[in-house]
Parts: structure tokens; sequence; C-alpha cells
């Protein structure tokens, strides 16, 4: 596994708990929401603008781009 592939699974289960306690959504329910939405393909494309992007930028960000594919997140 190259470096950037560690920093990005890194940042991938750092934002699982933030993900779970912004939204309200259990670890299963992000699971499902991760699956439907491509989640951490997502966040492996933007992983060089999340690292200057607070907690709550990306959390917005992802939760635009959940919204932009016909997703809702009932928070």
């Amino acid at each position: 596994m190259v470096e950037r592939d560690k920093a990005v699974l890194n940042m991938q289960l750092t934002l699982i708990p933030i993900l779970s306690k912004a939204w309200n959504k259990s670890y299963s329910e992000l699971s499902d929401i991760f699956k439907e939405y491509d989640v951490l393909g997502y966040i492996d494309v933007c992983y060089e603008n999340y690292n200057s992007t607070g907690n709550r930028g990306i959390i917005e960000d992802i939760q635009d781009y959940i919204e932009m594919q016909g997703g809702k997140l009932d928070e």
C-alpha cells in the first residue's frame, strides 16, 4: 500500500465517527449510505482538498455530494 493510500484510509476511518455523530446515524446506517453513494471513493477523490478543510466543511461537502445524487440525510 502506497503512502497516499494509507493517508486516505486514515482519513476515511477518522471521518466515520465524525459523520455518524453529525448526522445522528448508527454505523450500520452510515455503512449503507457509504455503499449507496460511494462516499469512501468520494473521500479518496477529495483527499487533497480535505487536508486543508475543517471537519464542518468536509461534513457539508459530503452531504452536498450525497444530496446531488438524490440522497437525503435527515439530520
